[in-house]
């Protein structure tokens, strides 16, 4: 393998890598804005363009605005959320990327533990040099209080 071959190669595996590290980053931000309910960082993670689905809540919105003002109606639902995620799998290819991740989800309503987990399928666009969200499928696998429990085959959503 000549010289060049092997730079651009390196070149590339750096650009994923960089790549990887910028999304990882963003995905924090996301947490953190909306674990701390924090519209002006959350609206900085996302694309002007960008959607939000989640088929157990017959959610399905578009536009950077339509997503803010689901995170408002979420926010006025659940108090001291906290979400965790695992399981990471990437696709970068450019300018766009993909990953599909497990999360879970402790939070309260009405003085109730709620506890959630399910998956994502984010999408990303590269804009300008800037990674952002520029959609996500959010799948409920369950979403139920302590009280009730988690074992079973009812779940509440």
């Amino acid at each position: 393998m000549e010289l060049e071959e092997r730079i651009s190669r390196l070149e590339s595996k750096v650009e994923s890598l960089e790549s990887k590290d910028a999304i990882r980053s963003l995905l924090s931000s996301y947490a953190v804005a909306v674990d701390g309910k924090d519209r002006l960082l959350l609206e900085k993670t996302f694309a002007a363009d960008a959607w939000i689905s989640i088929p157990e809540w017959d959610v399905d919105v578009s536009g950077r605005e339509g997503v803010l003002e689901f995170y408002d109606e979420y926010w006025a639902r659940f108090d001291h959320p906290r979400r965790y995620f695992s399981n990471e799998s990437f696709e970068v290819d450019a300018g766009n990327a993909k990953v599909f991740m497990y999360w879970h989800v402790t939070q309260e309503n009405d003085g109730e533990s709620w506890l959630g987990w399910g998956t994502y399928e984010w999408s990303f666009i590269k804009r300008n040099r800037q990674w952002q969200i520029a959609g996500v499928i959010i799948d409920i696998i369950a979403m139920t209080t302590l009280k009730k429990g988690w074992a079973g085959p009812e779940k509440i959503f």
